[in-house]
């Protein structure tokens, strides 16, 4: 773009999840640059994949590095969105999606790694893997080249991330071979009490997943039933499955919406007809 006759008062933005990296290049530009980064997204890609709603009560970061008097110029283009907006440094702001995006993905896709090595032994522990393993691992389905380019530019952060994840695992390893109880449940004691505080279905780092389960009982139109009674509301899914973890006679159904609002009112439809649903927490 350096090379492109644009105005003067052109104003340049980005969408990308690293911000280190292309906020040095900027200083180098010769037009305006503002660093963006809509914490919104899907592991999905494409036009189908397209949702109007997708900012809307996300956080927005913007990263101002440059110094540019035009931020709020910016903001203003994009508040249509309705997205919340949150400004933070480069270097910040790569740190903190590393810790809450960037090494989860990685995580996540070792440990799909693993269960396929154990796949090769035990050929069943893939119907297994349906359940609450596949949920855990469900942003290893994102885009691989994506992925790829956000470790590269964001190496540095990475390294170290991985090093202190490493150190961690390391420690409780230690602990496990000294046969240290208290240790390891207050390991897990400080996990849940964390975890137990974040925010409930707010956008962040990694795409939220709206995802209702159903109980369906082995007989012909079961399903159907369902998908029907969505569809006479105007209710799209974005995806749907059936785990087979179950082998009685209920399987289920997993339903994936758009937005929380369709996902409640899925849920109070098909439990009209007589389901037993649930979401997971």
């Amino acid at each position: 773009m350096a090379t492109l006759p644009l105005k003067e008062t052109v104003l340049v933005s980005d969408t990308g999840s690293t911000k280190a990296t292309i906020m040095a290049l900027a200083k180098q530009l010769p037009f305006d640059f503002i660093g963006g980064h809509p914490m919104a997204g899907s592991h999905k890609s494409g036009v189908k994949a397209g949702n109007p709603y997708l900012f809307e009560e996300a956080y927005y970061i913007v990263t101002d590095d440059c110094q540019s008097e035009r931020t709020e110029e910016l903001i203003a283009l994009l508040r249509p969105t309705r997205a919340k907006f949150v400004r933070l440094t480069a270097k910040d702001h790569d740190e903190i999606v590393g810790v809450l995006s960037h090494l989860p993905h990685i995580v996540a896709s070792g440990l799909v790694q693993i269960s396929e090595q154990l796949n090769q032994k035990y050929p069943r522990a893939s119907q297994l893997a349906a359940g609450g393993f596949r949920d855990i691992t469900r942003i290893a389905s994102s885009d691989p080249q994506m992925w790829t380019d956000i470790l590269m530019t964001n190496q540095e952060m990475m390294i170290q991330l991985m090093e202190d994840w490493q150190g961690a695992m390391e420690t409780l390893k230690q602990e496990l071979i000294d046969q240290n109880q208290s240790a390891i449940q207050e390991f897990f004691v400080q996990a849940k009490q964390t975890r137990d505080q974040l925010p409930r279905k707010k956008q962040g780092a990694i795409p939220a997943f709206y995802d209702l389960y159903v109980d369906i009982p082995d007989i012909a139109g079961a399903v159907a039933k369902v998908t029907n009674v969505l569809s006479q509301a105007n209710l799209s899914i974005i995806n749907l499955s059936i785990q087979e973890t179950r082998e009685d006679i209920f399987g289920v159904l997993e339903l994936s919406f758009k937005n929380q609002a369709d996902l409640l009112k899925g849920q109070k439809l098909i439990e009209a007809e007589k389901f037993h649903c649930w979401i997971r927490s």
